[in-house]
């Protein structure tokens, strides 16, 4: 729906649907991020438990990582369940995960669900800015460095990979301040450019949404499919820097469980075919973006916002080559 009042009406109407109990994904192996707990955790309990025979699990706390391994190998003996340590506010740590993807034999999904949601200015060890690094430049990163490890897939059994992008209807709400800027991520990165509160997750979302559609563009759909799903308003660890009262009641009222929120994501993962290459769900469902994504202006920032991104990646991670990875 994409307003705030389609989004109140959703949460409290809405009843996502899991995968149908005949779904088999035998033998196929995926990457999640974010995964040890949460939706990104929930995701991997779900894929296991159709079938899915090694499911890496890339996380920043080592720790916490082994603790969701155990707590899934509970119910999923069958599965081999691995964390991988996976930082997305470091480029060393991207492209090390990344680098060690390239050494399996196979990966037919891959859910970048991993993010951040921070209300007040803060940046990384690379400088930038901490919603922007994770969001948008650290998933979109590990996104392009992982497309040929889905072909070489796709190429082994015949049928597309899958490649699912955790979105959010948020990206309907941002005033995207920085979209007159002669540099996208260079403005984001300028502390004046930060308004305290919600405003710059919603926009790191939107950078989210214009770089899978842009990805999507440039990869053969009978080789990988992209889309990104928005799993609605979530009890989960991304509110964690939210304390107001007013939020706490919010989510206590209308927010879906971890469950609820992986449903999505395993429709758009393994359900959702060909025509959702591309594509924005939500409501489990293909549904058109925001009226600024679809717009003459949002298509030109979403090609701009590539090359900026790719030109970023190239200074950042000069031994890697990109310009190959797309061919």
């Amino acid at each position: 729906m994409g307003g705030q009042l389609g989004f109140l009406l959703t949460q409290i109407t809405f009843k996502p649907k899991p995968l149908p109990p005949n779904v088999r994904l035998d033998k196929q192996t995926a990457i999640i991020t974010g995964s040890n707990a949460g939706i990104g955790l929930e995701t991997a309990r779900q894929l296991a438990s159709h079938g899915v025979s090694r499911i890496i699990l890339g996380v920043r706390d080592a720790s916490r990582g082994a603790t969701a391994k155990d707590d899934l190998a509970k119910t999923n003996p069958g599965c081999d369940f691995q964390v991988w340590h996976l930082d997305l506010e470091s480029t060393d740590s991207i492209v090390s995960f990344a680098d060690k993807v390239k050494t399996l034999d196979r990966l037919d999904i891959a859910v970048l669900n991993a993010a951040v949601k921070q209300l007040k200015f803060t940046t990384t060890a690379s400088g930038h800015e901490t919603n922007l690094q994770v969001n948008h430049i650290g998933t979109a990163l590990l996104s392009l460095l992982i497309i040929p490890v889905l072909k070489s897939t796709s190429q082994q059994t015949g049928r597309p990979s899958r490649l699912t992008f955790t979105s959010s209807e948020v990206h309907f709400w941002t005033p995207f301040n920085e979209r007159t800027a002669s540099n996208i991520l260079e403005r984001m990165d300028q502390k004046d450019s930060f308004v305290e509160g919600m405003e710059r997750y919603y926009t790191s979302k939107l950078l989210n949404v214009l770089w899978f559609r842009e990805l999507a563009s440039k990869v053969d759909v009978k080789e990988v499919i992209i889309n990104g799903t928005n799993p609605g308003f979530i009890a989960s660890q991304l509110h964690r820097h939210d304390p107001s009262s007013g939020f706490k009641v919010l989510k206590k009222l209308l927010a879906w469980t971890p469950e609820q929120g992986a449903y999505f994501v395993t429709d758009a993962a393994v359900s959702k075919q060909t025509e959702s290459h591309g594509a924005y769900i939500q409501e489990q469902k293909i549904t058109e973006p925001s009226k600024y994504v679809l717009s003459a202006e949002g298509k030109e920032a979403q090609k701009k916002l590539w090359d900026e991104t790719i030109a970023l990646f190239k200074k950042e991670s000069p031994n890697a080559n990109f310009d190959s990875i797309l061919s």
